[in-house]
């Protein structure tokens, strides 16, 4: 595999849906023309023998559910769908982003015509009426399965991942201490609500931090309703995450690791994909 086949970029956002061909019918009018490699149709999971990531992931995504992923080339940005069936759906908890869920925020130069886009190849109903978001100059809106997104000017896209103020302290130990991400104030009340960053980890991705955010079920990873809720970090040390995950009881695995590759959950229900520092160093060594 060459990282021509393999594009390990940060900005790899996770969405649960209800009609993966759907939703990808709307981004790829946005220019998410690329697939994952040697997958250009979806890959199918089961909860049956032989099938390793099916068995470890059933109990949240059903016996059997679809993944692909889509990349925008220009952007440099990936959404990665997953088609959770119906025997499996359950309908989201609220409107607003629950904790753990994301706001994806896609660069375009012009918002306004990239949403129009976006609503030409879905159902109108499926979409709320953009509102202007001045401090990132642009704007945001509902689609499809009650997702929340940006449509932005900047350059890079980026993600916002909600959190309950109650449960932030434990949050940002998981972070620091366990996945050694420092956590910096970008506008923070006095309360410890408000805005934080993840800070050196090659991206943007945000924690908006409020009381309001609902709170679910701690003792359980992942979401069985439509929304962004997965994101990935790259460059991590596995190894040291696997021997804080023990001491701190802060989270554990969805899918352990194998190799350089893991899927993380935090002490909030938040699934997190990351790729070891020694990855970059293998794919180096292939081409």
């Amino acid at each position: 595999m060459s990282q021509s086949m393999f594009n390990l970029i940060q900005t790899h956002h996770g969405i649960s849906c209800s009609d993966i061909e759907a939703t990808k019918k709307v981004l790829r009018a946005i220019g998410f023309s690329d697939t994952q490699p040697g997958a250009p149709e979806p890959l199918v999971f089961k909860n049956e023998k032989g099938d390793h990531i099916g068995q470890l992931t059933a109990a949240v995504l059903g016996d059997e559910y679809h993944a692909h992923y889509v990349e925008n080339p220009e952007t440099r940005h990936q959404i990665d769908l997953i088609e959770i069936q119906e025997a499996a759906l359950v309908p989201r908890p609220c409107g607003p982003p629950a904790q753990g869920d994301l706001i994806i925020a896609f660069s375009s130069a012009d918002p306004l015509k990239t949403y129009r886009a976006m609503v030409a190849n879905d159902h109108p109903a499926n979409f709320s009426d953009p509102v202007d978001v001045p401090g990132e100059d642009g704007i945001q809106f509902v689609w499809r399965d009650g997702q929340h997104s940006m449509i932005t000017t900047q350059d890079s896209p980026f993600a916002i991942v909600h959190y309950s103020l109650e449960d932030f302290p434990r949050v940002r130990k998981f972070y620091e201490y366990v996945l050694e991400i420092p956590v910096v104030e970008v506008d923070v009340n006095n309360d410890g609500s408000g805005r934080y960053q993840l800070f050196g980890i090659g991206g943007r991705m945000d924690l908006e931090v409020r009381p309001d955010i609902k709170r679910l079920d701690l003792r359980a990873w992942g979401k069985h309703y439509p929304a962004a809720n997965h994101f990935r970090l790259i460059e991590r040390d596995i190894e040291r995450i696997t021997a804080r995950l023990e001491e701190t009881g802060l989270g554990g695995w969805v899918i352990p690791p194998e190799g350089p590759f893991a899927f993380i959950f935090g002490p909030t229900s938040e699934t997190i994909e990351t790729f070891d520092k020694s990855f970059a160093v293998m794919m180096a060594g292939t081409n």
